[in-house]
């Protein structure tokens, strides 16, 4: 039976794979490859980042996509470098397309957050939302333990309910 994390799975593989390619075609002696296809050298870039981007949303799932979308950033300027240190054309507007890719997939996949928002708290001002996730964020980042007994006990039983999972009786 096919489950989310087959999907994950099969994403991770696609992402590894893209990466790749991306790098070989922009590492490697293919300059100007793209136009075998009728791309520009932008158009290329932009579609190659924004891709892996879009991808990378499917492979992590639980990482934050501000996160992912500064990596691909990193990665592209790190794609940029490399191209001037092989003597190839590295150039700053390269980047800049890598950057309009991401920025196009990062702000679509931002319009879903946008209309959850809204569905929900269509009613509040955006200081009331921000306020909200800044407390929700707090709750779940801070973790307070009682000097009591009862904290003591439930730290206990979490430790223990752990154990029994790793370690199921024989």
């Amino acid at each position: 039976m096919f489950k989310p994390v087959h999907l994950v799975a099969a994403a991770r593989v696609t992402l590894l794979l893209g990466a790749l390619t991306v790098a070989v075609l922009t590492l490697g002696p293919f300059q100007g490859a793209e136009r075998l296809v009728g791309l520009s050298d932008k158009e290329a870039h932009a579609l190659a980042f924004g891709g892996l981007l879009a991808v990378s949303f499917l492979a992590f799932p639980r990482m934050r996509r501000n996160d992912l979308a500064l990596a691909a950033l990193i990665l592209g300027g790190a794609t940029e470098i490399a191209q001037i240190i092989g003597h190839r054309d590295g150039n700053f507007l390269d980047w800049l397309a890598d950057a309009a890719g991401i920025l196009v997939v990062h702000g679509a996949s931002l319009i879903e957050s946008v209309r959850k928002m809204a569905r929900e708290q269509g009613h509040l001002t955006f200081a009331q939302i921000a306020a909200m996730d800044q407390r929700r964020i707090r709750r779940r980042s801070v973790v307070a333990f009682e000097p009591g007994a009862a904290a003591q006990a439930g730290v206990a039983l979490s430790f223990a309910k752990r154990a029994a999972r790793r370690f199921p009786p024989r």
